[in-house]
């Protein structure tokens, strides 16, 4: 098959059987009105921009999947109705999303948290998109719910990897006990679940970048999810992200989660963040990269947009090029002189566009 085919490629028959997985990616499109805060976003500007930068990421991660032709349905969940709101560049790359054959599925965001939230203000939109995602298909149909900037590099490998119903499988986060997440550190959230009848055991932090599981048990997750919150806000207290929530309902033991680490891993790239590199980078089946969106999302999106992924689907074959070309491994400082080079392009580009409009 073709680069060209590969790309254009239609949703499989519906005759397929239900346990043929939907990976479902999401998008909340912010207002000129709303605050918001992503610190890994790369994108500058307001929401047009912002949307750009997740949707270079949501056309990337969906082209990792069909340009190997994984054996999958895709969809993407999003709030978005009128798509101007998103611009030139934000409408092409949706068009370019569908051409490969993702279903598009709207969402309100009814899972705020109760305040005011800038700070990742979306991260409880993925409850929504369960809801919505779930409604599409059989209840034992396997439902992978991924951030849109991930890389599947062996999805094969991790789908078969899903535990066994009623389990939902996650990425757990290993944190220090007291390190602040949003407000809150690891080491209150295990005293929490403790008062509220939890043994005193080592908090397993669930990552919210990945949840997957039938949609009968991930529908079952939301409805877990809404009664704590119902109980903690009797209590005064109010959680602002899925993460929170998550690792409490976990800890609580109402949520069975089994950790997929070992083939999925929040990977950080680049010379500056600190954090220690996965041990086996090249075992993993799928990689989230938020140091990504601005580099190596950005130039694999341009380049689909531009007709030239036969490079991205060369990379994508062999784990050491896909690893290399998102700067995971094989970063040198040559290497990076080039991309610093890249950047500086673009952001000039950026600019001489802005300065035209």
């Amino acid at each position: 098959m073709s680069t060209e085919q590969a790309l254009r490629a239609p949703l499989v028959d519906e005759r397929e059987t239900a346990t043929r997985p939907l990976v479902v990616q999401y998008l909340y499109v912010h207002s000129a009105e709303e605050e918001f805060n992503y610190p890994s976003s790369r994108s500058g500007g307001g929401p047009r921009q912002l949307a750009a930068r997740y949707l270079e990421c949501a056309l990337v991660q969906a082209a990792s999947l069909r340009l190997r032709g994984v054996e999958c349905d895709l969809a993407l969940v999003t709030n978005l109705t009128d798509r101007r709101a998103v611009g030139f560049r934000g409408t092409r790359l949706l068009a370019e999303i569908e051409a490969l054959g993702v279903k598009m599925l709207f969402a309100d965001y009814l899972h705020r948290p109760d305040i005011e939230v800038a700070h990742f203000a979306s991260s409880r939109y993925v409850f929504d998109a369960i809801t919505v995602a779930a409604a599409e298909v059989g209840e034992d149909t396997p439902l992978w719910l991924v951030d849109v900037d991930c890389v599947w590099v062996d999805a094969p490998k991790l789908f078969a990897a899903r535990p066994h119903s009623p389990a939902i499988g996650c990425i757990h986060i290993g944190y220090p006990h007291d390190w602040d997440i949003s407000g809150l550190t690891p080491n209150y959230i295990r005293e929490l679940a403790v008062r509220l009848g939890a043994a005193d055991a080592p908090l397993d932090w669930v990552g919210g970048e990945i949840l997957s599981g039938t949609a009968a048990d991930l529908l079952t997750l939301v409805a877990s999810c809404q009664e704590l919150e119902r109980e903690l806000a009797a209590k005064g207290q109010v959680f602002e992200t899925e993460e929170q929530l998550l690792s409490l309902a976990g800890a609580l033991g109402r949520i069975e989660f089994e950790d997929l680490s070992a083939l999925a891993q929040r990977v950080w790239t680049g010379p500056r963040h600190g954090a220690p590199p996965p041990r086996d980078s090249a075992s993993l089946g799928l990689l989230h990269l938020p140091s990504e969106k601005g580099l190596g999302f950005r130039r694999a999106a341009r380049a689909i947009t531009s007709g030239r992924g036969e490079r991205l689907a060369r990379d994508l074959e062999v784990p050491a090029r896909a690893l290399k070309r998102f700067n995971v491994q094989g970063a040198g400082w040559m290497r990076r002189l080039r991309d610093d080079g890249w950047l500086a392009k673009q952001r000039l580009q950026d600019s001489l566009i802005s300065r035209s409009k």
